[in-house]
């Protein structure tokens, strides 16, 4: 790759980094196999870190802060983020180094870099794509040789796999004081639990999701995403159902690790919107307490803890925006995926009085009547129409998805349709991509409220197409 890197190379990186995204057939194949693949993700990760010259020991330097659940993760990372960058203010002010915060979040809304940030900020353009082509022209390389872990083992990390490794590269090369990770899908065979000794680990809500890879029961569940739980590190959890607190208990007494269970916070003003947020605030603040305290001695400041709640950011979620084309409507968007997210977003969004308008696609695995019937009874909505459309944007390469079936007769926005059709007598439309979905309603709607939900993916192309921008 040219080291004379533009704004073009970010394109190429992009393309690049897509044709390695696990296509629809071989996730098909991985489920059969009942997930055997996963327990070599870990060792095999780590031959990539040698490939690109950094030892697994190399990332204990980053001060992470490792996170896992079910639904929370994300916005909990976002807290956690707000909070260390106003604790990064007060030294500062003190006549001290302020922090460098890397943060490593998924999935993105619009542009790939999204999950790769530094104080809050996506790497820029030029950033990813070097930072991109040094991972992949290194793992390219013959030399070194690549080390097998088995005769199966891949030459190249896949999709997410592959952006982790990046992240980490980009963190060490960057000399960020902290990192905070997100794991992906579990927590024990996720690639982002390479790290050995991270500074404090949390544990966000759990419920059921990824039955193929993770278990169909939630204490099968919680033992993966307890896989985080290092030795002698201090691990962090929401308050759990018990089937699934007995497992935490278990897999930190196993680690030696001092456990603690904190309650959501009260009268303290959120940036991020939602009852539900208050138990990820709690963890944040925990997270971040510990982490002050462990690497920089600092005392807990209220004052920073509570002006970062107050300042957090997470798009997508729970978030809100008048349509630049049609000032009367109102796009209201949450990336709820799951039944729990679901209910949290219907009381979010609530209102008996003001008509409202449904956008939603669920991802292809998913239970799309149960979140539409979960949508529809947890809390009053004044709905007058449903517009369904697959996740498919023509905005930008960033959003493209391999990992889905295609769809083109779109049988399965019709299958929706239908079910919201009978659960509430609305008309329904449906449409073959976010961008007509979009012009649709703006098209034919005034003086509604707009909820886009049931995918991330959706979400972001809505953010994309209608907004210009997260």
């Amino acid at each position: 790759m040219d080291t004379n890197l533009s704004a073009g190379s970010y394109l190429a990186a992009v393309r690049d980094l897509n044709n390695l995204q696990t296509n629809y057939q071989v996730i098909q194949q991985i489920k059969a196999s009942g997930g055997r693949m996963n327990q070599h993700s870990i060792p095999e990760f780590t031959t990539f870190l040698e490939k690109l010259g950094h030892n697994v020991k190399d990332l204990n330097k980053l001060n992470v802060i490792h996170v896992a659940g079910t639904k929370g993760k994300g916005s909990t990372c976002a807290f956690a983020l707000s909070i260390l960058s106003q604790l990064s203010s007060q030294l500062e002010e003190e006549g001290k180094r302020p922090l460098k915060i890397g943060l490593f979040t998924s999935p993105h809304l619009i542009q790939v870099r999204e999950r790769i940030q530094i104080n809050g900020q996506p790497i820029s353009q030029i950033d990813f794509a070097k930072y991109f082509y040094q991972t992949h022209d290194a793992l390219r390389s013959p030399h070194p040789p690549l080390r097998k872990v088995s005769a199966d083992s891949p030459d190249m990390p896949m999709y997410f796999r592959f952006l982790t490794l990046m992240a980490y590269h980009t963190f060490l090369r960057e000399h960020v004081d902290v990192a905070i990770m997100e794991v992906g899908v579990g927590g024990e065979y996720d690639s982002t639990n390479v790290v050995q000794q991270p500074v404090v680990c949390g544990i966000a809500s759990l419920g059921i999701d990824h039955q193929n890879s993770l278990g169909s029961t939630i204490e099968e569940i919680a033992w993966h995403k307890a896989g985080i739980i290092k030795h002698k590190v201090p691990v962090v959890s929401v308050e759990q159902v018990p089937e699934a607190l007995r497992v935490i208990e278990e897999r930190a007494k196993e680690n030696d690790a001092e456990l603690r269970v904190v309650k959501p916070v009260d009268n303290v003003e959120l940036g991020i919107q939602g009852v539900h947020q208050r138990a990820n605030a709690a963890l944040a603040t925990a997270l971040c307490r510990t982490w002050a305290h462990r690497t920089h001695n600092v005392p807990a400041s209220d004052l920073y803890i509570a002006r970062g709640l107050q300042l957090a950011n997470w798009p997508g979620r729970s978030q809100s925006f008048p349509s630049p084309r049609v000032p009367s409507l109102t796009w209201h968007v949450d990336g709820a995926h799951t039944t729990e997210s679901m209910r949290a977003c219907a009381n979010w969004f609530s209102s008996t009085s003001s008509p409202c308008v449904l956008l939603f696609n669920a991802a292809y695995n998913r239970d799309a009547r149960a979140l539409l019937e979960t949508l529809h009874t947890s809390a009053p909505c004044n709905f007058v129409g449903a517009v369904f459309c697959p996740n498919v944007s023509t905005q930008r390469a960033d959003s493209n998805n391999f990992t889905v079936q295609k769809d083109d007769e779109l049988t399965a926005q019709w299958e929706s349709a239908r079910v919201w059709e009978e659960l509430t007598g609305n008309s329904v439309k449906v449409v073959p991509s976010i961008n007509d979905a979009v012009e649709y309603v703006e098209d034919t709607y005034t003086d509604v409220r707009v909820l886009a939900t049931g995918s991330l993916h959706l979400v972001g192309g809505v953010l994309d197409v209608a907004k210009g921008s997260i």
